[in-house]
């Protein structure tokens, strides 16, 4: 009889509960539940007096590379005081530790827990301008950071070429001849820009109104750097707009991020320039993304209604961009 093979399982949170005392100096008294899956399974540690997230990373999706590469990056950010959720050591002092599993070994992390509670939709023009700068501080923060660690260059060959390349097979004809026109549009109108310290660095790569929180002090902390990687700023900004399109508020909420962003640093004025064209790239880009993790998130989701809406908010963004 063949062997079954496992691409995804997921752990009690008993068992995971088990596991953080084992690794972890945490006070005995503690209580685990289940909190979210996202690209991973992310499970709540609470004691009386303290939270954390324990992240298990699926390894059909982040390689031992990449989660070296991020967790390297979390904490420098947490040794400069950024306001991120930074991963503690273990026992013996390492940011991770493997889990056996059927798909075989997993690695895990545990992080501060954010304070807080994430805005989503109900995003403020005061909280975009925080955002902003936020990210703004990490970028300048990051142009001292370094890791041995690699990661995939967040470049248009990987954010634009090779995601049309895994939608390929999902979608019908005419929706493709429009990707593959849009894609040679946007390869000629996006100008060549230096990689200059400032401009081109470490990008977080998925900032939007659910990664971060904020408390009743009015204080942002982010969290998931699971898209994170060398790329442009300008892309990091591209990214934030695309996933506030749906808002009545985007154009204000959009100038206030970019308001609060050049407080820390001064975007040049090619960046401004090619920011809308990162913005219609990085909705292709989390296309990809769907396509790419189908087998974790369902194919029911990725049926015409899905393809419908994102060919809708293309045409949209390609209409103002290329001005006819």
């Amino acid at each position: 009889m063949e062997e079954s093979t496992y691409i995804y399982s997921q752990l009690s949170s008993y068992t995971v509960l088990r596991l953080v005392v084992l690794q972890y100096d945490l006070p005995e008294t503690m209580s685990c539940k289940f909190y979210v899956r996202g690209l991973h399974d992310n499970y709540l540690i609470e004691s009386k007096n303290k939270k954390f997230i324990l992240r298990i990373y699926r390894n059909n999706w982040r390689s031992g590379e990449e989660i070296g590469f991020e967790l390297d990056l979390l904490r420098f950010l947490g040794n400069k005081a950024a306001l991120v959720a930074f991963p503690l050591g273990t026992k013996i002092g390492e940011l991770s530790f493997f889990i056996d599993s059927p798909e075989g070994k997993r690695s895990a992390a545990l992080f501060n827990y954010a304070d807080g509670h994430a805005p989503g939709n109900e995003i403020s023009i005061e909280e975009g301008a925080l955002l902003g700068n936020s990210v703004a501080n990490i970028h300048r923060l990051t142009d001292a950071f370094h890791t041995n660690y690699t990661r995939p260059i967040l470049d248009i060959p990987h954010l634009l070429d090779e995601s049309i390349i895994a939608i390929e097979p999902f979608v019908n004809t005419e929706f493709l001849t429009y990707l593959k026109t849009l894609q040679n549009k946007l390869h000629h109108a996006i100008p060549s820009i230096i990689k200059e310290q400032g401009i081109y660095g470490i990008c977080i790569g998925d900032v939007n109104p659910t990664n971060f929180h904020v408390n009743e002090k009015k204080q942002l902390t982010l969290f998931d750097f699971d898209q994170c990687g060398y790329g442009y700023r300008a892309f990091e900004i591209g990214k934030f707009i695309s996933s506030i399109h749906t808002l009545k508020t985007k154009n204000d909420i959009a100038k206030s991020f970019m308001d609060g962003y050049q407080q820390v640093r001064q975007l040049s004025r090619e960046e401004v320039y090619v920011i809308p064209y990162f913005e219609m790239i990085s909705v292709i880009w989390v296309m990809a993304i769907n396509v790419n993790n189908v087998e974790l998130i369902g194919h029911k989701w990725l049926e015409k209604p899905f393809w419908d809406r994102k060919l809708s908010i293309l045409k949209e963004l390609d209409s103002v961009v290329f001005i006819k």
